[in-house]
């Protein structure tokens, strides 16, 4: 069996066998099917052993403690394990029950949260919820409240299938509370509705019900003509089925349109069946006897005989005063009902404010995160979009830096390439000028031979240059070998450069002018200046800069 099916049949089953049995073998059987419900972890199957052990107490013991105590059980079950369905369902079983048992006060309180748990799940989400409203119908009817009770009898309709005896009985109760706020048309119209329905399924008990309440208004309306045939078909459809109070009632009816037609035998027939009647049912026929005791004095009265006029209208005038005093109790149960009514609605609406408020400062927090999730992500995405420009810049200035820097040290290569080749001119001329030398004997020729002699490329000017060259490409170098070695002359400043080019010796000897062991000489000058070790090299420290 399907799990949704489960309760369903578990209930049959319940019904058809342990409703008769002992009531130690009842609750054993209930105890095996909790055992099999926590089994299948079916917790609805679970909840409903305890409405099922309720209503075992209930119709062997009518209203009692026990029937009470697991009718709670069920609701609590049900709350705790969040099955709101069948905790709306529990509240309601227990209504009824207490209602049936007369209870109306708790019984109303009980109507009211079950419905508003129906409400929470919402009513079309609800298997069967057209029974729902219709007992609770039964119950406003029952209380005297024909407004509520017709509004719950109109949300009836919705949920049942058309020509079907159930809607027949919704329509005519329909057109009983209009009855019985004097809307005769309206309800007329609901009596001619449901009566059509009972001819289209041929249901004659029907039939006989709705005619009877259609005959009913005409007698209202004085009408008796209209309403004698209608009126004894009720009678008569009311015997059939065992309708006892509905026959009395459309009796009592006959015998007052007998009493205004004057024809005395007929109404005095009618009286003593309808005695043999009330004396026959169980049920309360206090207003009836009311009715009947009024309309015997009345026959009596007609027939001259004052005597037992006046004995019945005693017993008229007593039987009034307890149904008076009966309708006073009533009355006060009503206005006690009312105030839990206004008492229960007022709790459900405090209870609604609250779930607003906790949703409205749950929802607040919620919309507060939202927001501050939002503006994260904007100030993340802007954040992002900053970084992703200042990236582009940089990767850009980058790149014009490395071309800037790839320009200088090309254009710094260049000019030393084209300063080296000068030199090796210069080296030639001073070559050539060596052999010119051994040919002139004047000493102003010797002198002016020397002078070229003495030419190199590393001029002033020709420093100046080069150095801007060489700023470009190692920007940082002059600037840290001035604070490192701030006693350095200019001389030893050149020669640092050059060695920073990765120039050999010859080729800085003839860029400044001087012999290769010149250069050595300067380099060991320099290892004394910048005190360096015996293993340091004078490379790897201008590397370093």
């Amino acid at each position: 069996m399907s799990e949704d099916k489960r309760v369903e049949g578990a209930r049959l089953m319940y019904k058809n066998n342990c409703r008769n049995m002992a009531e130690r073998d009842a609750m054993k059987s209930l105890d095996d099917l909790t055992v099999i419900a926590k089994e299948k972890a079916d917790l609805p199957l679970e909840c409903a052993v305890f409405d099922m052990r309720a209503d075992y107490y209930s119709v062997n013991r009518r209203y009692n403690p026990l029937s009470n105590l697991y009718y709670d059980k069920a609701i609590s079950f049900a709350d705790e394990h969040a099955l709101p369905l069948e905790t709306a369902i529990y509240m309601h079983r227990k209504a009824v029950y207490l209602l049936i048992y007369k209870q109306n006060i708790s019984a109303c309180r009980y109507f009211l949260f079950s419905q508003e748990k129906f409400r929470e799940i919402g009513f079309d989400k609800v298997p069967d919820m057209g029974s729902y409203f219709s007992e609770l119908a039964d119950f406003y009817y029952a209380m005297g409240d024909y407004d509520n009770a017709r509004e719950n009898l109109k949300q009836t309709l919705k949920y049942q299938q058309p020509a079907t005896r159930a809607r027949i009985n919704t329509l005519n109760t329909i057109g009983l509370t209009y009855r019985s706020t004097q809307q005769f048309k309206t309800a007329m119209r609901y009596f001619d509705e449901a009566l059509n329905m009972a001819k289209t399924i041929r249901d004659s008990a029907w039939v006989g019900i709705t005619t009877g309440n259609i005959g009913s208004i005409y007698f209202m309306r004085g009408e008796y003509k209209k309403a004698l045939p209608l009126i004894q078909t009720d009678y008569k459809v009311s015997l059939q089925y065992n309708q006892t109070v509905n026959a009395v009632t459309a009796l009592l009816r006959l015998v007052k349109i007998s009493l205004e037609a004057d024809s005395l035998s007929q109404a005095s027939k009618q009286l003593s069946i309808a005695d043999e009647l009330l004396n026959q049912s169980r049920e309360d026929v206090l207003k009836y006897r009311v009715t009947y005791y009024k309309l015997k004095a009345s026959l009596y009265e007609k027939l001259g005989n004052m005597t037992q006029s006046n004995l019945f209208n005693k017993k008229y005038s007593a039987a009034k005063d307890s149904l008076e005093n009966r309708d006073n109790l009533a009355a006060i149960e009503g206005v006690r009902l009312q105030w839990e009514l206004d008492k229960s609605k007022a709790q459900i609406n405090k209870l609604k404010i609250n779930a607003e408020i906790g949703a409205y400062k749950r929802n607040t927090v919620i919309i507060v995160l939202l927001l501050l999730m939002v503006i994260s992500i904007l100030i993340y995405k802007r954040q992002r979009l900053k970084t992703k420009k200042d990236q582009e810049l940089l990767a850009s200035e980058k790149l014009r830096l490395d071309e800037e820097l790839n320009n200088a040290t090309l254009a710094l290569h260049g000019y030393t390439e084209n300063l080296m080749q000068k030199n090796l001119l210069i080296e030639e001329f001073k070559t050539e000028v060596e052999k010119l030398q051994l040919k002139f004997s004047s000493e102003g020729d010797a002198r002016e031979l020397d002078n070229m002699m003495k030419a190199h490329i590393m001029t002033d000017e020709n420093w100046g240059e080069f150095k801007k060259l060489f700023t470009k490409v190692h920007p940082a170098f002059f600037y840290r070998l001035r604070n490192k070695y701030p006693h350095l002359t200019g001389t030893d400043t050149r020669l640092m450069a050059l060695i920073k080019l990765n120039l050999n010796n010859r080729e800085m000897a003839g860029m400044l002018g001087i012999t290769t062991d010149g250069i050595k000489k300067a380099k060991q000058r320099l290892r004394k200046k910048m005190e360096l070790k015996a293993g340091d090299e004078i490379e790897d420290m201008v590397t370093k800069l």
